[in-house]
């Protein structure tokens, strides 16, 4: 009927567990079973994570103050489980007073503490929790027994007069154990022989055994108040039932105060606790990991550990581990999870790209208005000298790179892909081609006359519409097969920061910038060209002017070049970086080119006559390109 030890070291667990002390420190009197409780305590504690700064088995000889001061030597194990007799549990007391010595006292018994231990406590050495099975005075019983030591000698008499002998608290088992026995017999007798000899009981022993383990029944001679149960458990012991104390001061005198019980569960009214400031003192290894810290534990004590925080890119999956995230992912704000990096493209919304469209649009609109004076003034000198289809395949040109701006700042697909790889350097080839075959025929024109060789070939019209068509044909042509080879793709990729994701075409960015080294040339074809005819005469005007836009076009690409290589990883940088730049490009062009032509158009109309001598050498040669006639005229 005495429940298993089991029981009690679970109960003890339970409290420890509750309050969270998980690092103690363990005694043990050497007498009778309690190192056998003691390792049965050990090892259930095991199981639940709680560890021990040491485990001591107490003998006669010890001293016990040596006992303390080493108990001292591990702050960290404030509590102390205790399975000792009540000599070893008073002397404890004693040094630990004399020493000053505070601990959190749990002191396990299976029966009842005497009351002379509150003579022994004192506060000072911390608190105490008791942890007793419980057991009640059977009156009855109690009353039967002075009955009889009442009809007994007189010797027996004042024996019991002398010693106050007070009644075992183990008596309430062994009635409960006969009651058990009893209730097991009516059962099975009633159940398989009620009409036979008790015989039969004899014969069906084993029978006997399942049924008496079976049996439930109130407890007799107990206090009315009280119910207990009385039966066995699936392991055939006794079922448990623990009360749990302290010892408390009430008006100078100390008392035991109930605080709880254990039934297979603990109940426990911490209201009734005295702690010191209210605060529930601490026994454990190591203190509780922060946020983002895991914990490295010593193989040979696992509640023992230092706390690492993880890095900024890793995780926490559990307390001993911390995970880098996979490319693409970062650690959410709490670091215990991986999310995927924000994705990271230029949008139509963002300043830069307000800034970029507005510059575009302005270019737009100004390129429409050139057009259009030029269509109005079409069959004017200043125009027809100018080369007027040059002027045209220049200004679309032109137009074209404004708008390329828009296939940039759009959102990355497969079209907008191939546009952008085929549209930005088709647009370049289409005006630096222009411009290169302008300067090529300027320069022969002018060292055939130098040579006094007659006037070179391919210069007309047709041929130079040719020349032009060609250049920029190869280009395009380049591109499309490069596109074939290697078609278009929207890809992710992940800034060197790893803090997100850049939407994007794939490689497109190194790809543009290969099929702008065809462009790369032609501006350095026409900047040479530019630089040759550098000297002619002053009234030839429009190629100081070509000159003028191409040496300002090779600083602004000496500048956009490395600037988008530098900012490859930040798209929202590198994209209104790059429409900026081609946009300066397409009004360095339209300014140095055009802006002469409109400047005599609006204020020098005089000078866009036939008549004016600026323009008479204008009738010796194609009209379409009269600066050839000036050509021939200055010489």
């Amino acid at each position: 009927m005495v429940p298993s030890v089991q029981y009690l070291s679970k109960a003890i667990i339970d409290v420890l567990t509750y309050f969270g002390w998980t690092y103690v420190s363990i005694l043990a009197s050497s007498d009778d079973t309690l190192p056998s409780v003691m390792d049965e305590f050990k090892k259930e504690a095991s199981r639940h994570k709680i560890c021990f700064a040491s485990s001591t088995i107490l003998c006669y000889k010890d001293n016990f103050i040596q006992i303390i001061k080493n108990l001292q030597s591990y702050p960290k194990a404030q509590v102390l489980v205790l399975f000792v007799n009540l000599q070893d549990l008073e002397d404890l007391l004693n040094e630990a007073h004399e020493l000053n010595a505070f601990f959190i006292w749990v002191v396990s018994t299976p029966w009842k503490v005497p009351i002379n231990i509150l003579k022994k406590y004192n506060q000072s050495v911390g608190p105490i929790i008791i942890i007793q099975m419980r057991s009640y005075p059977l009156q009855r019983l109690n009353e039967h027994f002075q009955a009889k030591m009442k009809a007994d000698s007189y010797t027996i008499m004042n024996l019991h007069r002398e010693h106050q002998i007070p009644p075992s608290p183990k008596i309430m088992f062994a009635v409960n154990a006969a009651y058990a026995i009893a209730y097991a017999l009516r059962d099975m007798y009633n159940a398989t022989c009620p009409n036979v000899s008790s015989d039969c009981l004899v014969r069906n022993r084993e029978t006997f055994m399942t049924v008496l383990t079976n049996t439930r029944f109130n407890a007799p001679f107990i206090l009315s108040d009280v119910q207990y149960t009385v039966g066995f458990d699936r392991n055939d012991n006794g079922l448990a039932l623990y009360d749990i104390f302290t010892i408390q001061e009430n008006n100078g005198s100390l008392h035991f105060q109930h605080i709880g019980s254990w039934a297979n569960k603990l109940t426990l009214n911490t209201s009734q606790i005295l702690w010191e400031d209210n605060m529930v003192p601490k026994s454990h290894c190591s203190k509780t990991c922060g946020e983002h810290e895991m914990k490295i534990t010593d193989q040979g004590n696992p509640c023992c550990w230092d706390c690492v925080k993880c890095d900024q890119d890793e995780v926490l999956i559990n307390n001993l581990t911390c995970k880098k995230c996979d490319p693409g992912f970062q650690p959410n704000i709490d670091h215990n999870n991986c999310s995927e990096l924000p994705l990271v493209y230029i949008q139509w919304g963002d300043g830069l790209a307000i800034g970029s469209v507005c510059i575009s649009c302005l270019g737009i609109l100004s390129t429409i208005f050139v057009v259009g004076v030029l269509v109005w003034n079409n069959n004017t000198p200043i125009v027809k000298a100018s080369g007027r289809e040059f002027c045209y395949i220049l200004l679309s040109g032109v137009l074209l790179l404004y708008i390329m701006t828009f296939f940039f700042i759009a959102q990355p697909s497969v079209v907008i892909c191939s546009l952008r790889h085929l549209g930005l350097a088709t647009s370049f080839s289409i005006c630096y081609s222009a411009l290169l075959t302008k300067t090529n025929r300027i320069t022969r024109i002018f060292t055939s006359v130098k040579k006094g060789i007659a006037q070179p070939r391919c210069i007309n019209l047709v041929s130079q519409l040719s020349i032009c068509l060609a250049l920029v044909t190869c280009q395009l042509m380049g591109l499309s097969i490069w596109l074939i080879v290697d078609p278009a793709e929207v890809t992710e990729s992940i800034s060197l920061d790893n803090k997100y994701r850049i939407l994007k075409c794939r490689a497109g960015d190194m790809m543009i910038l290969f099929s702008l080294l065809y462009d790369v040339l032609l501006i350095l074809l026409c900047t040479a060209y530019a630089f040759k005819t550098r000297k002619y005469p002053e009234n030839f005007n429009e190629a100081k002017c070509i000159g003028f836009t191409m040496y300002t076009t090779c600083i602004i690409w000496l500048a956009f070049l490395p600037i988008s290589y530098v900012t490859f990883n930040y798209p929202k940088v590198q994209v209104p970086t790059l429409c900026a730049s081609v946009s300066l490009c397409a009004f360095v062009i339209l300014g140095g080119v055009f802006v002469p032509k409109l400047y005599i158009i609006f204020y020098h109309p005089e000078k866009n006559l036939k008549s004016h001598q600026w323009w008479k050498g204008v009738s010796h040669v194609d009209s379409s390109h009269g600066t050839t006639g000036e050509v021939f005229q200055s010489h």
